[in-house]
């Protein structure tokens, strides 16, 4: 148990700051984020076969990501107050253009959310992460022609889920 622990620890003090930024991203919402982190690593505390991972940080990389996305799941799509939407870190946009941001980002995850597994992964690791293929090949243990083929077709994936929203958005005659 102390072994696992102190694992945890250097799991924490390694990738902490990453695993916190992942989450941050998917969820927009840091008070959000911070909790998933204590669920992240009770669960990374609790799981049995821990001995059977290979590569920790991709192993609590996955599991954040799914955290992330079952919260985001469990969310009723209820009307989106003032209050909820993040703040961004420039004062360059209008609270209006922030908003729509924040919808359109809130969106785009929803969508990722509905892929499956594989894709999700490798679209989350590269577009979100920006990790490189190479490194994302590794981790899921496949070659990197066949991550990118995974990120081509989410991403085609991701275009078919948003665009009957997005039609007509882009067509406007000036």
């Amino acid at each position: 148990m102390r072994d696992r622990q102190k694992e945890l620890f250097e799991l924490l003090d390694k990738s902490g700051a990453n695993l916190f930024a992942l989450l941050t991203r998917l969820t927009l919402r840091e008070d959000i984020a911070e909790e998933l982190m204590q669920e992240l690593f009770i669960k990374l505390n609790d799981y049995n076969g821990l001995r059977k991972i290979r590569d920790w940080n991709a192993y609590a990389q996955r599991v954040a990501a799914n955290l992330a996305f079952d919260w985001r799941r469990r969310q009723k799509r209820a009307c989106l107050s003032l209050d909820d939407v993040p703040q961004l870190a420039s004062n360059d946009n209008s609270p209006l253009i922030n908003l729509i941001n924040s919808e359109e980002s809130q969106e785009i995850i929803d969508a990722i959310s509905r892929l499956k597994k594989a894709p999700r992964q490798a679209i989350v690791m590269h577009y979100i992460q920006q990790q490189p293929y190479e490194d994302i090949a590794e981790q899921m243990n496949k070659t990197t022609h066949q991550v990118r083929a995974l990120c081509h077709k989410g991403i085609n994936h991701l275009r078919d889920l948003l665009g009957s929203k997005r039609k007509g958005i882009y067509n406007v005659e000036h």
